[in-house]
């Protein structure tokens, strides 16, 4: 039998390639220090925001008609789940529902010193 060798080249080459590229778009992922579990936890922040922001406008309703700056706690302080603090802000019939997660600049032994920093927020403002 004879055998196509120049066939035999390009699949090893297309093979060699395709590994390549895999391997390079894998390490992009690594270098980039992407992390699964903060993906999750902004995840968590953006629908938290969204269901409070979806109560105000149940509260709204012109079936209710009730003030959600009487009914809410979030109107009146900060709601804290962790590192994330949420909190809403009624003004000249606008609502804006926020979310921010922070951490201190230092950390040692459980113990946090210096200001707190932004590290991801959500603000959504509607109208009545």
């Amino acid at each position: 039998m004879i055998k196509n060798q120049h066939g035999d080249v390009s699949i090893t080459i297309l093979v060699l390639g395709v590994f390549i590229v895999s391997a390079l778009a894998l390490l992009s992922f690594y270098l980039a220090g992407i992390n699964g579990d903060e993906t999750l936890k902004r995840i968590g922040i953006l629908n938290k925001v969204n269901s409070l922001s979806d109560e105000v406008k149940f509260y709204r309703d012109s079936g209710i008609e009730k003030d959600p700056a009487e009914l809410m706690d979030i109107f009146e302080k900060e709601i804290h789940d962790g590192s994330v603090a949420y909190f809403g802000i009624e003004g000249n019939g606008e609502y804006k529902i926020s979310g921010i997660d922070s951490k201190n600049e230092i950390e040692f032994l459980g113990f946090k010193f210096g200001e707190k920093k932004k590290i991801f927020s959500v603000e959504y403002k509607f109208r009545r």
